[in-house]
C-alpha cells in the first residue's frame, strides 16, 4: 500500500490526539457502506466512527452517483483499507500449495476513499431497521469474558497485568474498579494481550521479549488499547468507561504514531483478530508481562 496512505490515516489519528480525543477511546456507532450494508469492521470502523458526521452510512464516489446524487463540491474523503487475498504463485505460474494441501495465500492491504452520506446530495438515507432485543451491557461484557476461554484469571493484587510465561492474567477484584465497566475494559486489555500467546495469535509483541517502550512493546499496548475498545464497544460499556487522557499519555502515543505511521494499521488488524475469535498455534517462554 502506497506510504503516502498509510501516512494520511495516522494524521487522522494524530489529529484526533492533538485536540485532547483518543479514537480508540470514543464509543463509536456501527458504521456501513450504504449500498452492501455491511458494517465496516475494525479500523476503519475508528476511522469513520469518530468523523464528526451524523449518519452511519458511508460510501464511494461511483457508488453516490450510481444511487442518482452526488458528492457535494468541495467535500473531502475519508481513506478506509481493505485486504486481497492473491494465491501465491510459483516461477511457473504454479499454486503454491500449504502442508494441508490447501493453496497458499497472500494477504495484500488496499486503500479506497469513502464519503459520509452528509457530505451528498440527491441521494435518500436507507430506512435503519430497529436492532432486535439485547441483554443488559454489563450481561453482555460477562458473557464475552466467558466465551473467550483464553487463559486463567485469578483475582488478586492491586495491579492489572497478563504474563506470557505463566499465560495467566492478574486483575483486582471487580469491587476495587470506580466501575464495572472499568472493571471489564481492563480485563478486555489484558485478554487482547493473551490472544497473542504462542498457542494462539502468536504474536511477535507478546511471545518474544520487548524493552519497554520499545517498538514491538509499543505496538503490541496499542493493539491491546484496540483490543479493548472493539470488547466495550461491542458490550455497549464504552461510553461509561472512565479514561484519563493526560498530557503525557496523549503525547507518548503522538509520538509513537508519527515514528511510524504503519503502527495504527498493522494493529488494527491484529486486535481485530482476536475480536472475531481467530486462533493459533506455537508456544511463548520467557518473555515479559503486559500491563
Amino acid at each position: 500500500m502506497n506510504r503516502d496512505i498509510y501516512q494520511a490515516i495516522t494524521e487522522r489519528f494524530v489529529e484526533q490526539l492533538k485536540r485532547g480525543t483518543v479514537p480508540w477511546q470514543k464509543p463509536w456507532f456501527a458504521v456501513q457502506n450504504i449500498v452492501s450494508r455491511k458494517p465496516y469492521r475494525g479500523i476503519n470502523s475508528l476511522l469513520l466512527g469518530s468523523a464528526e458526521f451524523r449518519s452511519p452510512f458511508w460510501l464511494t464516489f461511483k457508488q453516490s452517483l450510481d444511487l442518482g446524487g452526488h458528492v457535494k463540491k468541495g467535500e473531502k474523503s475519508t481513506p478506509v483499507i481493505y485486504y486481497k487475498i492473491l494465491e501465491k504463485r510459483d516461477e511457473t505460474g504454479k499454486v503454491v500449495l500449504r502442508e494441508d494441501g490447501r493453496p497458499a495465500c497472500i494477504p495484500f492491504v488496499r486503500w479506497a476513499n469513502v464519503f459520509n452520506l452528509d457530505q451528498t446530495e440527491g441521494i435518500r438515507a436507507p430506512s435503519i431497521t430497529a436492532s432486535q432485543s439485547m441483554s443488559p451491557p454489563l450481561e453482555r461484557a460477562a458473557a464475552i469474558v466467558g466465551n473467550a476461554s483464553l487463559c486463567p484469571i485469578h483475582h488478586a493484587g492491586f495491579a492489572a497485568c497478563y504474563s506470557p510465561r505463566d499465560d495467566v492474567i492478574r486483575i483486582p477484584a471487580p469491587s476495587t474498579f470506580h466501575s464495572q465497566e472499568d472493571y471489564y475494559h481492563t480485563l478486555y486489555h489484558e485478554m487482547t494481550h493473551a490472544s497473542g500467546h504462542g498457542s494462539r495469535l502468536n504474536r511477535e509483541g507478546v511471545t518474544e521479549r520487548a524493552r519497554f517502550g520499545s517498538e514491538p512493546y509499543s505496538r503490541e499496548e496499542l493493539v491491546a488499547e484496540l483490543g479493548a475498545a472493539f470488547l466495550s464497544n461491542e458490550a455497549g460499556i464504552l461510553d461509561s468507561v472512565r479514561f484519563e487522557n493526560s498530557t503525557a499519555y496523549l503525547g507518548s502515543w503522538i509520538q509513537k504514531l508519527e515514528n511510524d505511521p504503519r503502527m495504527i494499521i498493522s494493529a488494527g488488524p491484529a486486535s481485530q483478530r482476536f475480536h472475531h475469535g481467530h486462533r493459533a498455534q506455537g508456544i511463548a517462554p520467557g518473555v515479559p508481562d503486559f500491563a
